[in-house]
């Protein structure tokens, strides 16, 4: 290997990424061709990027790999990872769980962070090795200290819920919070969440809005739900109906069900904007037809009280045994009410107990 290699593939990346010149893939890829002839590492990969991500050339998962594994075999951890996870996924080479751990290990021995989280899933799973979640603790632990937000995020994981560790808050806070510095929106969801509820700290619901709502700007669906709840519930130092309102809308227009029927509530008592019962209607449907049991007991509500819809006992029966059927106890409550007065349904005492002891049985379980 000569310095003429390592000029050409610096040249290359220039090319690749624009330094200094005209962003130009086809030229990068001549570059990286040269200083691939002399076995120069990086060059190899570069090559099995471009061919990975369809730069300069089609997209051919195969010749990635060929190019990964020439990268690999010369030392290159950020090839043997990426070798690795084609390995894992059989993308462009055969399933081999084996060979993965294999590629993945060689990196790891190298202090590459991700190689590193890599191994360590491999032996929390069991895939290729035998599953020993204290050495994938090991493998976590070595990576977390290099600063992976990843590895941070899994680790405060384990210590949040005991897995594989004695449950420690104090730990999972720690490492969820050297994550969520790193601007990673599952660790700044789980940071707020641990405010919000005081999981091992004093309850700070100002703490919890101002993680919550870095994830939720992320676009961390649960985060945007759980920041609407803050600021709507959550006390007067965060009270902000109109903020709440905003971030239940970005959750429920992105398929979130709690924040659906969250959204039809505030539309219907006008918290956080303009009363609108259709818009509580429509919203309570979409999230109803996705098998919501709150939303079908809040449908059955309207067209009981004749609210936003013309009164109709036959869709209130519909709606409420939906709910009643998925152990909504309000639900089961009131269709026994039904049975019991004849309210649009044939009066039946049996009927009515039926439904009165399912809810009872409910709330015990409850």
């Amino acid at each position: 290997m000569t310095g003429m290699a390592q000029s050409h593939y610096r040249l290359g990346m220039n090319y690749y990424h624009g330094k200094g010149v005209d962003k130009n893939f086809a030229e990068a890829l001549k570059w990286f061709r040269l200083a691939a002839q002399e076995k120069y590492p990086r060059a190899l990969f570069m090559i099995g990027r471009m061919y990975a991500t369809g730069k300069a050339v089609a997209v051919d998962p195969a010749e990635a790999a060929n190019w990964y594994r020439l990268a690999a075999q010369a030392g290159y951890a950020r090839a043997q990872n990426l070798l690795g996870q084609a390995c894992f996924k059989g993308e462009g080479v055969a399933v081999d769980h084996g060979q993965a751990v294999r590629w993945f290990r060689l990196a790891a021995l190298q202090d590459f962070a991700d190689a590193q989280y890599n191994l360590g899933l491999m032996y929390a799973k069991g895939h290729g090795v035998e599953k020993d979640v204290t050495e994938a603790k090991r493998w976590w632990g070595k990576a977390a200290e290099q600063g992976n937000a990843k590895v941070q995020f899994t680790l405060g994981h384990m210590y949040l819920v005991g897995k594989g560790v004695k449950r420690n808050y104090a730990k999972a806070r720690q490492w969820f919070r050297q994550a969520a510095e790193q601007n990673l929106p599952a660790a700044q969801y789980q940071l707020g969440i641990m405010h919000a509820r005081g999981t091992g700290v004093l309850q700070n619901r100002t703490e919890a809005r101002k993680w919550l709502e870095q994830a939720a700007r992320q676009n961390h669906l649960d985060a945007q739900y759980s920041l609407g709840g803050i600021l709507l519930k959550g006390g007067s130092e965060v009270y902000d109906p109109q903020a709440g309102f905003h971030w239940y809308r970005a959750a429920a227009s992105r398929g979130h069900l709690r924040a659906q029927v969250a959204l039809g509530l505030l539309y219907a008592k006008g918290l956080g904007t303009q009363p609108d019962l259709q818009q509580a209607y429509d919203w309570w449907l979409k999230a109803a037809r996705a098998g919501s049991a709150d939303a079908q007991y809040n449908i059955g509500v309207m067209y009981a009280n004749g609210k936003g819809v013309p009164r109709d006992y036959g869709a209130t029966r519909t709606w409420w045994t939906r709910a009643a059927d998925q152990g909504h106890t309000k639900a089961q409550y009131c269709v026994g009410i039904m049975y019991s007065t004849g309210t649009g349904v044939p009066q039946d005492v049996d009927e009515a107990l039926k439904w009165k002891e399912a809810a009872e049985l409910w709330e015990s379980l409850g």
